[in-house]
């Protein structure tokens, strides 16, 4: 693997060229760049990436009229994410500047600059970023267009998550719009093939000197990946197929392939209640067993239900995963009706400190309870229950089986199956794809513990459950998706295609006064097959300085480790950005991740 933090040049001229870096330079007349070289007086901006972007250095901003605000209002944005993080279901990518940037200018589709006797055409070209441009420019007689990171060589694309959106033409938020912006991207992409150029010179990676046959590589991968998500697309149960068609379609540029058929569905029995998207599981004792709280009348249906004989008292509380919908009124019922709350030992750090992560729809309510290991039992009136780590939905999440002394079997899913498929529509979620992970470690649980259990999403009116041709239908979609997702990442496994966390801070936002120190690890994921140095650079911002900082870890294969760095406020503002580069396996990331550093007694 060609290792981009060793500069190489290609002379195209005296005055036009080209140089592969961590961030790629076109340098051309009149000291004009694209993307950025040192000292230049002008540079062409093709997207508003933090990590992108700080290569522009000092010059003069030719930015994206479409992404504009994100380069000169960053400090705003940040100011706002404080709060705006928690509850947060529009689920885009925070690789946005730190900082605030000067603009010279802003451009949009059909603009023209010239430097010297080369003038650069603007194209619009969203799809990795919502209004991405490209440049091109023809220079001894080839035609070059510098398109940011819309492609990257070998018919690949940086990541998955970062087309992340929502779907305005069916309502679709963008927490539940799987990669929506493919079909923005697939769109650009056939509009840089039509304009017949030479040679692509993208942000990153190497130059692609055979683009129409890599650009078709690129979209047909994407298709492929995308039929196979809405082979299987929980979201198909509760929006019909309309929806679902239109929403794969929009993706893809046609419509997707035929899905998997729906599971069977039966309705709840009469000792579980549905309220909202809890579940009441209730005892001939008269004792009550309730599954999440996030539903906002939930105190007032249970003291309904309680008034009306419906159960005498609630005993306990099962939390399925952290997502504000189920955990945001988990205390509030349990210090009202004296509920004892439990939950998988592999979330209780998500539900007790919420705020110490940067994950998709985080409560602002920590919850403190009895965390259970894993296949961990116990008998609760006439049910027997069991502790499981269920990664579906999100890689935070419980499962709980429920076998009644009469046979009946439940097994409480939380979010993770509908009748449909797989819940794995928001990729900030942390949806894994080996064999040993993510789905395919429920289905094989699901599979251990008898296949016979109902499921019951909360959301969901009746239990369901599949059967073996349908189980196998979702087995090998998802070993598709992770030979698909392999073939369409440079990074070196194809969970670093899914997981914008692999590399996160933790705690993401740390509160001090002037003169305290705060500790900030740098957990990293090492998803690929071998052991991996991982080398970081801290990039600490104005008002904080670094009293120690680790910035070398050697991670074995398919495990994870951190390190650490103290800093002190000097001068803390209200809000700054902490990034980090991380450099592994041939690739230089610049401001990768971040955290947010607040000045404490506000």
């Amino acid at each position: 693997m060609k290792v981009l933090w060793l500069l190489s040049a290609l002379a195209v001229s005296a005055e036009v060229r080209v140089t592969t870096g961590p961030v790629n330079s076109i340098a051309l007349p009149e000291g004009a760049a694209i993307y950025g070289a040192a000292g230049a007086k002008t540079v062409l901006v093709t997207h508003a990436r933090r990590d992108v972007l700080w290569a522009a250095g000092d010059g003069a901003l030719v930015v994206p009229a479409g992404e504009v605000k994100l380069v000169t209002e960053a400090g705003k944005f940040w100011s706002l994410f404080r709060q705006t993080r928690f509850h947060d279901y529009a689920q885009k990518t925070t690789k946005v500047p730190e900082r605030d940037y000067m603009v010279a200018r802003t451009v949009r589709d059909g603009d023209s600059l010239v430097f010297g006797d080369v003038t650069v055409s603007v194209l619009d070209t969203p799809g990795f970023t919502a209004g991405a441009v490209s440049y091109v420019f023809a220079f001894g007689g080839k035609k070059y267009a510098a398109t940011g990171d819309l492609i990257y060589s070998g018919g690949r694309v940086l990541d998955l998550y970062s087309l992340q959106d929502a779907v305005p033409e069916t309502k679709t938020r963008g927490y539940h719009g799987f990669a929506a912006r493919a079909g923005q991207l697939i769109a650009s992409l056939r509009k840089i093939r039509e304009m017949h150029v030479d040679v692509i010179v993208p942000a990153r990676g190497p130059v692609i000197e055979r683009p129409a046959e890599e650009i078709d590589r690129l979209i047909g991968r994407l298709q492929a990946l995308l039929d196979s998500h809405f082979a299987t697309d929980a979201l198909r149960w509760y929006w019909g197929e309309e929806s679902w068609k239109t929403r794969g379609t929009l993706a893809m540029g046609r419509a997707p392939a035929a899905p998997m058929p729906m599971g069977a569905e039966r309705d709840l029995p009469q000792w579980v209640i549905a309220i909202g998207n809890s579940r009441l599981l209730v005892s001939t004792t008269g004792a009550a067993f309730l599954m999440d709280a996030g539903y906002p009348q939930i105190v007032e249906k249970l003291e309904e239900l309680q008034q009306a004989g419906r159960f005498r008292n609630l005993e306990g509380l099962w939390v399925t995963h952290y997502h504000d919908d189920h955990t945001d009124h988990v205390s509030k019922v349990a210090k009202k009706f004296g509920a004892k709350v439990y939950f998988n030992e592999r979330i209780r750090d998500i539900v007790e400190n919420p705020a110490r992560y940067r994950m998709p729809c985080l409560t602002t309510n920590p919850i403190a309870g009895e965390a259970r290991g894993e296949a961990e039992g116990w008998q609760w009136r006439e049910f027997k229950m069991a502790s499981y780590f269920f990664p579906g939905q999100t890689l935070y999440h419980g499962g709980l089986s429920v076998e009644r002394e009469s046979g009946e079997k439940l097994f409480f899913v939380g979010d993770s199956f509908t009748p449909s498929g797989t819940d794995d529509y928001c990729l900030q979620n942390r949806n894994f794809v080996h064999a040993d992970e993510g789905y395919r470690y429920c289905l094989d649980l699901l599979e251990k513990l008898g296949g016979t259990h109902w499921l019951i999403n909360q959301h969901v009116a009746p239990m369901f459950r599949y059967d073996t041709g349908q189980v196998q239908r979702m087995r090998e979609e998802l070993a598709k998706r992770e030979r698909l997702l392999a073939e369409l990442t440079p990074l070196p496994d194809a969970n670093y295609a899914v997981d914008e966390s692999w590399a996160r801070m933790y705690p993401y936002s740390v509160k001090a006064r002037a003169g305290q120190t705060v500790t900030v690890e740098l957990r990293i994921d090492n998803h690929s097959a071998k052991a991996q140095d991982f080398r970081v650079k801290w990039n600490v911002p104005a008002g904080w300085e670094v009293v120690r900082a680790a910035e070398r870890v050697t991670i074995g294969a398919r495990t994870g480790s951190a390190v650490k760095a103290t800093l002190r406020a000097v001068t803390p503002g209200e809000v700054a950005v902490l990034t980090a580069d991380v450099a592994f396996a041939g690739f230089d990331l610049r401001r990768w991740t971040e955290a947010l550093l607040e000045r404490d007694g506000e």
